[in-house]
């Protein structure tokens, strides 16, 4: 892991130093060229890699630190390094191609050195509009980190048992407890989450954001939630980055109910809640074994609800043999203008909310999640869900 970071921060560093050496390349074609605009994209990119690389090798002793301190200078960096450079530095090679095709003998376009007219102005203005749109991402991202909302999914149910109907789960999903999201941050969504006095907690993957040394923060919370009938969990494809099952064992070893590609049963009354959960391969799996959710439960009885917990929602497409399926992963989308137009759109099959099977009643609720690993959200606020199981008027 610690080369393929290594390979990470150069190539970020490379593309910062690049993109400013194209911007400068750009500048002096006009005469006089401002050179202090081509000073400041140097720095800036001189900033943005120092950010990056300190965001990337966290050093542990640092993280509080950065975490209350350093909390908006790394969302505008994440914003810049991990957004907006992947579409401005293709866009300025293109550029610069362009210009030399059609540009063969060029003659500098003079700016003039008196007054400031309209298109020098945009001129200018176009070399900080990138940085700008980051800072303001970032800036929007401080302000509104702590920011979480309950959506609450009311969800038919054929062959309901009489037991579990107005049964409540609370439905928390990506904690990230990490750089961005440390005890306080974690304390709030404890207590958010218990607020709700829901029957069951379920826990959607993603617990910690990146290394173990990360997990005791997360077990606080999490041994914190409260509820009558305990909490399940399942694992997200950021608690297998420190390696495999390692944050598996760890739950195991605390006492919580993880499911790894196994599941629980809890009885009530003429039925029973069937709890499935599955590992993060078992998405990167899929196409090979479709089966793997029809395998994963016991035998339908009578009055059962089979409840699937999987990190990634394109595990739906396989779920036909549940019930009810809580993911998220999504975080919602993350930067979203309205349910169709952005990130989440381009990125992801089911981004955030309830969702019907097309063949069959199984339902799907994407949870946006409560933490982040990107400090920036638009559109997709943090969350906690609560679920409310309801008698289908159709059984």
């Amino acid at each position: 892991m610690h080369y393929w970071m290594a390979f990470i921060a150069a190539y970020a560093v490379a593309q910062n130093f690049g993109c400013a050496a194209l911007q400068v390349w750009l500048l002096q074609r006009r005469k006089p060229w401002p050179k202090w605009l081509g000073a400041a994209s140097i720095l800036w990119a001189l900033l943005m890699s120092s950010l990056f690389l300190l965001e990337v090798f966290e050093p542990d002793e640092w993280k509080a630190f950065m975490r209350e301190w350093l909390y908006l200078p790394m969302a505008v960096e994440m914003t810049w390094n991990i957004l907006l450079l992947q579409i401005l530095f293709p866009v300025l090679i293109l550029a610069v191609l362009i210009v030399r095709l059609v540009d063969r003998n060029p003659q500098p376009q003079s700016i003039s050195p008196g007054g400031m007219s309209r298109r020098k102005f945009l001129y200018l203005l176009s070399y900080g509009a990138a940085p700008a749109t980051a800072i303001s991402m970032g800036v929007h991202g401080s302000l509104t980190r702590d920011d979480l909302q309950v959506r609450q999914f009311e969800i038919p149910i054929a062959n309901l048992p009489p037991e579990l109907e107005g049964f409540t789960i609370a439905h928390v999903s990506d904690l990230h407890s990490g750089l961005f999201v440390g005890p306080d941050r974690l304390k709030r969504i404890s207590d958010a989450t218990n607020d709700l006095k829901a029957d069951l907690i379920a826990i959607t993957g993603d617990i910690i954001n990146r290394d173990m040394d990360e997990f005791p923060a997360a077990l606080a919370a999490i041994q914190r939630m409260e509820s009558r009938h305990g909490m399940y969990l399942c694992e997200g494809n950021h608690d297998v980055m420190p390696g495999a099952c390692l944050v598996v064992a760890e739950c195991e070893r605390n006492g919580l109910a993880m499911l790894y590609n196994t599941c629980r049963a809890l009885p009530f009354g003429s039925g029973r809640l069937v709890f499935g959960g599955l590992g993060w391969a078992r998405y990167l799996q899929m196409d090979v074994h479709p089966d793997a959710v029809a395998t994963l439960f016991p035998p339908r009885q009578e009055g059962d609800v089979r409840i699937l917990l999987a990190h990634h929602p394109n595990l739906f497409d396989i779920a036909q043999d549940s019930d009810l399926v809580l993911s998220g992963h999504t975080h919602g989308g993350q930067i979203m203008f309205g349910d169709n137009f952005g990130l989440g759109r381009l990125r992801f099959k089911y981004c955030s909310g309830l969702f019907q099977h097309p063949d069959c009643a199984t339902k799907l609720i994407v949870s946006n999640g409560c933490g982040d690993w990107f400090p920036c959200r638009i559109g997709a606020p943090a969350e906690i869900g609560l679920v409310r199981l309801m008698k289908s008027p159709i059984s």
